[in-house]
């Protein structure tokens, strides 16, 4: 058998080099497995964290919305023109005439769409020419068109639903089943037009 001859041989001081360079291997792929453990945990913490926040905070979300004070419109309203070049300031009963209709909100309350409201003017005498009804129409919910038809009717253009406002917005033809429910107003010695109380009846869908 041939020995290796002494100049093949690994020295002792080769084999603690090895030895330490495999230890320093392993210690730093221990150290990085260590890193990444780290940085993982850390990632689902913060994860766990946000999740944990939104769990909370959207059934405050829920509530708050749920608690949130419906505005609806009551007695001492004033109402204001709720759309065109005049929205937000206060209906002018003079510039209303005869067979005409304007839609208002009571003023700071038009946030809630079941607020709008149809103006009519149906003749010349005041406060009694003139009559108000929800703008939402009780088929499914559509806002009635803010002028009259040339028969002098409220009509839906949703389902074509069409109410008499001179007849308490009775039901003249289509698909609803009630009339629009009243607003009872109050005209003052300067024109100012206000709500004398709330809706007479559910508005929209019953």
């Amino acid at each position: 058998m041939v020995e290796p001859s002494p100049d093949t041989r690994p020295s002792q001081t080769d084999l603690q080099t090895s030895q330490e360079r495999y230890l320093a291997y392993r210690q730093a792929h221990h150290e990085e497995r260590l890193a990444t453990r780290r940085r993982i945990l850390r990632w689902a913490i913060r994860v766990g964290t946000g999740a944990f926040s939104l769990a909370l905070l959207l059934p405050a979300l829920a509530l708050r919305s749920l608690t949130r004070e419906v505005q609806e419109v009551t007695a001492g309203d004033l109402l204001v023109y709720a759309t065109g070049d005049k929205a937000g300031l206060p209906v002018d009963v003079a510039a209303i005439d005869p067979a005409m209709a304007v839609q208002a909100f009571p003023e700071g309350k038009s946030g809630n769409e079941r607020n709008l409201i149809e103006i009519v003017r149906l003749a010349a005498d005041l406060p009694t020419g003139l009559v108000a009804y929800s703008a939402i129409c009780t088929h499914l919910g559509c806002t009635v068109l803010p002028r009259l038809s040339e028969q002098g009717y409220i009509v839906c253009p949703c389902h074509a639903s069409v109410f008499d406002p001179a007849a308490d917005a009775r039901v003249v033809s289509g698909p609803a089943n009630r009339p629009l429910p009243a607003l009872p107003i109050e005209v003052s010695s300067d024109g100012v037009l206000r709500a004398a109380g709330g809706f007479e009846g559910p508005v929209g869908p019953a």
